[in-house]
This record gives C-alpha cells, sequence and structure tokens, in this order.
C-alpha cells in the first residue's frame, strides 16, 4: 500500500526504512490558457504520482493542490497562497514525517512557482535533521527530455504549448477545450530592445536572460505561451513515458544515498 492515507499507523511505521522514501506531488491552481483547465499543474502532479504504485521503497505523500501563483491573480479561478505560507505549511508536512522515522523526502513539482519555497523549506530540514531532500521539476524535465528531439514540433516546453496540452490530452482529455486552442505568445515591450521569454519576468538581452517583473496582463491576454494545435495524446502518452522512466530511474538513485556518518567537525 504505497498511498500514505490509505495506510494505517502500523502500516506506514512497518514501510519506513533508512532506505525507503516518501514523494510529495505539489501543483497549482492557475491560469492555464483558455483551452486547459485551471488546474493541469494539480492534475499532472497527482497522475504522475500515482505512476509511481509498486515502485521499491516508496510512499506516496498526499498531495498538495495549491501553491504559490500570485503574479497570475489578476485572471479568475487562480487560487494562491503567500510564498510564507507554502514554507511554513511544507516545512510542518515534512517535520511531521521526520518525527515518525522518515529520512529521505522527493518534491514532485509540476509548478515553478514553488521553487523557492521548497529550496527553503529543503535547507531548513537538512540543518535540522540527518535527511536527504530533493525536488524533480516536471516541467524542466519535460523540456530536457523533448527539447529539440523531434517528439513536439514546437521543439521546446511553452506554458500552455504542446507539450502541456498534449499531457493533459493524455490525462484528462474531457477538461480540454478544443475549440480554444490557438497559437499565443509573450507580448513584449513596445520600442524596447528587451525580449521577453515568459511569464515569470525571464527576459533576454544581448545574448544574456535575466528579470523583469511585469504585471501578467503585460505579458499575455490569455496564459497561451506557446502553439497547442500540434497536440495530442499520443504525443502525451510518450511525454509521460519518458518523465516516468527518468523519475523511477532518480528515486531508486535517491534511495541509494549515503548519510554522513562522520561527527560534525566544523571547518
Amino acid at each position: 500500500m504505497p498511498f500514505l492515507v490509505n495506510m494505517t499507523w502500523e502500516d506506514f511505521r512497518a514501510s519506513v526504512t533508512e532506505s525507503s522514501l516518501v514523494v510529495i506531488p505539489i501543483g497549482s491552481i492557475e491560469l492555464e490558457g483558455t483551452h486547459l483547465p485551471l488546474g493541469v499543474d494539480t492534475i499532472i502532479a497527482e497522475n504522475l504520482s500515482k505512476r509511481l504504485a509498486g515502485e521499491p521503497g516508496v510512499i506516496i505523500g498526499p498531495l498538495v493542490p495549491v501553491g504559490y501563483s500570485k503574479w497570475f491573480d489578476p485572471f479568475p479561478g487562480t487560487i494562491s497562497i503567500e510564498n510564507e505560507t507554502l514554507v511554513r505549511f511544507l516545512y510542518e508536512y515534512c517535520l511531521s514525517l521526520t518525527r515518525h522515522g522518515v529520512r529521505r523526502i522527493v518534491f514532485l513539482n509540476s509548478h515553478r512557482g514553488n521553487n523557492s519555497a521548497i529550496e527553503v523549506v529543503a535547507h531548513k530540514l537538512i540543518a535540522e535533521n540527518k535527511i536527504k531532500v530533493g525536488m524533480l521539476n516536471i516541467w524542466k524535465l519535460a523540456n530536457d527530455l523533448t527539447s529539440n528531439k523531434g517528439i513536439v514540433a514546437e521543439g521546446k516546453f511553452t506554458h500552455a504549448g504542446e507539450i502541456m496540452t498534449s499531457m493533459i490530452l493524455a490525462l484528462k482529455p474531457e477538461t480540454v477545450v478544443r475549440e480554444k486552442m490557438f497559437v499565443g505568445g509573450v507580448k513584449q515591450i513596445e520600442g524596447s530592445k528587451f525580449q521577453v521569454k515568459n511569464s515569470i519576468g525571464e527576459t533576454s538581452l544581448n545574448g544574456s536572460i535575466q528579470i523583469i517583473y511585469q504585471d501578467i496582463r503585460d505579458i499575455t491576454d490569455t496564459g497561451v505561451l506557446g502553439d497547442p494545435t500540434n497536440a495530442s495524446a499520443e504525443k502525451g502518452q510518450i511525454i509521460i513515458g519518458l518523465i516516468m522512466e527518468y523519475i523511477k530511474t532518480y528515486i531508486q538513485e535517491f534511495r541509494k544515498l549515503p548519510f554522513d556518518t562522520q561527527p560534525n567537525k566544523g571547518l
């Protein structure tokens, strides 16, 4: 029984060993274009975590369905909690696990906005406990595994684009509004040499990508920052297969990481 919510306390106690780990799926509720549901990130995190059922030494923790999506607040339906709140929540979630013997935790994260909170929590936990903490960034992984490999016509990951849409078509096709699938893009700053890349403010100038923070409505009217028109469930299944193969390899390697057995001798 790999799902923590389905275990008895005795089941859980028996499952926790030095090499076992807890996977924490975490997503978000936010603007995902005109054709995709608000819960894309949460749908992805939940479904991929379920595919880990039966992996040796893996316990799947309760889903965290809401994350930090503050910049998308102007668009209706977005649910965001403050970064400080997310840090506190994730820290106490993990602390509960470590109190009962868990020494390895991996966040299965499908929303970039959660990265900074997870990083803070990870370093705090490591400083206080002899544990290992990792994070799998799903959309970065999807990009790394498909970029310029002929799998998707876009050649890379874009927000509400071909990769994201294909994966949702494979997992929850009934949530996709196909007649509203269209090519989108990032609005540029008129008269400026800056080239805005995405919704989080990454902006290119003279070969270097830096950050310009903007109101999201100055970057997009719809949330579609790519081309979903070539998306398909078949492509989605291929991408999911590549992602899951990588995740399983990562997890089994993570389970082998040794703990420092030497006393802290200082600097």
